[in-house]
């Protein structure tokens, strides 16, 4: 130890104020070998050595990684996703084409079954005539089953035909959300490249 004191004095000796207007000041570097005495030399020297992680701090820095990693393949997926849409619509006249295809097809399945549920409230409308015909509710079996059928038939319409709606507008917020994102990219381009997380690794051995 005492030896290690007398290098740093003659080390500062050198590259003190006597010496500091004829050469900058020199930096004293120094790191510890296997058996814990300090060195005075560049850490990058083989005697150096770093003692090895706890298990907490492996716990940690393997943690720190998986996160880092996660995000990485989350960037990556959205780059591609974000290449994809701006391959398939490079411009909004694009985008709009492919609007209303879509909500065309469901259109016209609407108005199909909007007509076919109209038929059957019309067809309900005459059952409810001829019902009028037995005051006393004495329906005969067939008029009974074709009434029951009749509703039967219209809550089912009924039913399909808020499902294409719900379908339209699902449809409609999916387009919405594709033009948000592409209105952010047909301004900026895809964006900078994904960084990958440096993988380090556990130092702890004697170089």
């Amino acid at each position: 130890m005492k030896r290690v004191v007398a290098v740093i004095a003659a080390i500062w000796v050198l590259a003190g104020p006597a010496g500091a207007a004829d050469a900058p000041r020199t930096k004293i570097l120094s790191c510890k070998d296997a058996q814990g005495r300090v060195l005075i030399t560049d850490p990058s020297d083989p005697r150096c050595y770093t003692p090895p992680l706890t298990p907490d701090e492996v716990a940690k820095q393997e943690a720190e990684a998986r996160e880092q990693m996660e995000k990485y393949r989350e960037c990556m997926a959205q780059q591609r996703a974000d290449q994809t849409l701006l391959s398939r619509y490079p411009n909004k006249a694009k985008h709009d084409t492919a609007r209303q295809a879509a909500l065309a097809e469901i259109e016209a399945t609407l108005k199909i079954s909007q007509a076919r549920l109209d038929a059957l409230l019309a067809e309900r409308q005459r059952l409810r005539n001829e019902a009028e015909f037995y005051p006393n509710g004495n329906l005969p079996a067939k008029l009974r089953r074709d009434i029951d059928a009749n509703t039967a038939l219209i809550n089912a319409q009924t039913e399909a035909i808020v499902g294409q709606k719900d379908s339209a507008a699902q449809k409609t917020a999916f387009y919405d959300g594709e033009l948000a994102r592409l209105n952010v990219l047909w301004q900026r381009g895809p964006g900078r490249g994904c960084v990958q997380p440096r993988i380090v690794k556990q130092q702890g051995q004697p170089r």
